[in-house]
């Protein structure tokens, strides 16, 4: 599934790829530098963790399991957006809650937090005691736009994986000034 992000950024690609042959990580920070692509892209790598390999783009589009986490809704995986302004301890300490138990659709659990520098410092602080004590099978994909925002010491305990900027907007942006200029 990963292979056909191959051509948009081969650097993500290729650590992608290494994650998944040498032994997946507890803990991935995506700076996704809006890149457009980054999404779909920890999306399939999230597919390839929860779910066998398969031989074809077409085997996972048929995959029960991987339309569940393409639609969100897989059992063993978690999405935490802020809250407001913020990322709060509640929904931290909710989260360790539901993944103190065993998984039941796969043998790992994962768990997204999109906007990770909005975490204030309580939940930033419950996240730590996380990443720090990491059990077997509970795997963190933290997601940022800055990685200059993020905390220190959540980018160290992590696997960083930087998306490459790609200038789709920017050329959008460019041709609709052309337009009006023309």
């Amino acid at each position: 599934m990963l292979d056909e992000y191959k051509n948009f950024d081969n650097i993500v690609y290729s650590q992608l790829k290494g994650a998944i042959k040498k032994g997946i990580s507890h803990a991935y920070l995506f700076n996704i530098n809006e890149n457009v692509y980054a999404e779909k892209m920890i999306i399939s790598f999230i597919k390839s963790i929860l779910c066998k390999e398969h031989e074809s783009s077409e085997e996972y589009e048929k995959c029960s399991i991987c339309k569940k986490v393409e639609e969100g809704n897989h059992f063993d995986l978690k999405k935490i957006y802020p809250d407001g302004l913020w990322i709060k301890k509640e929904q931290l300490d909710e989260l360790q809650k539901d993944f103190s138990k065993k998984p039941v659709e796969s043998d790992k659990k994962v768990y997204i937090i999109y906007e990770v520098e909005k975490l204030n410092k309580s939940s930033a602080n419950s996240l730590l005691k996380f990443l720090e004590e990491p059990e077997e099978g509970i795997i963190a994909i933290l997601i940022t736009n800055n990685i200059n925002l993020v905390m220190n010491t959540i980018v160290s305990r992590c696997q960083l994986i930087n998306f490459k900027k790609n200038m789709l907007k920017n050329i959008s942006i460019h041709w609709i000034k052309m337009k009006i200029t023309l």
